[in-house]
């Protein structure tokens, strides 16, 4: 019995850190964007489970709400793989990099700066 309840804690460890936006793969995105990906995911849930609950009495319907739930789990895992590729660590701006500690010279030259802010 103690192992089921340690694993109900777990999911809901889980759980928590899933809809926590400081801690889920959301969280190197900007404030504004992160904010935009989580109410468009919000609303793709909220009608998958509305398309799953709203009618239970046809299998049609019920066979369409379980092909949105699952469609969503794979939606949701995509935004948070595509959010850790594009806006995980050390993906920022490199005109935007620290100095490195081996070399003597503090900033880019006018050059390199010229060539990065041609390439965005």
């Amino acid at each position: 019995m103690y192992s089921l309840y340690k694993f109900v804690m777990y999911l809901y460890r889980i759980g928590l850190n899933l809809l926590d936006p400081n801690v889920n793969a959301l969280r190197h995105m900007p404030t504004h964007i992160r904010y935009f990906a989580s109410i468009i995911i919000a609303c793709f849930w909220c009608l998958a489970f509305g398309l799953y609950f709203g009618e239970l009495y046809y299998i049609g319907y019920n066979m369409l709400g379980h092909r949105a739930i699952i469609s969503m789990v794979f939606v949701t895992w995509s935004a948070f793989k595509t959010s850790e590729y594009f806006y995980g660590p050390g993906r920022g701006e490199h005109y935007l990099r620290q100095p490195d500690r081996s070399s003597r010279c503090d900033e880019l030259s006018d050059e390199q700066r010229e060539e990065l802010a041609k390439k965005i």
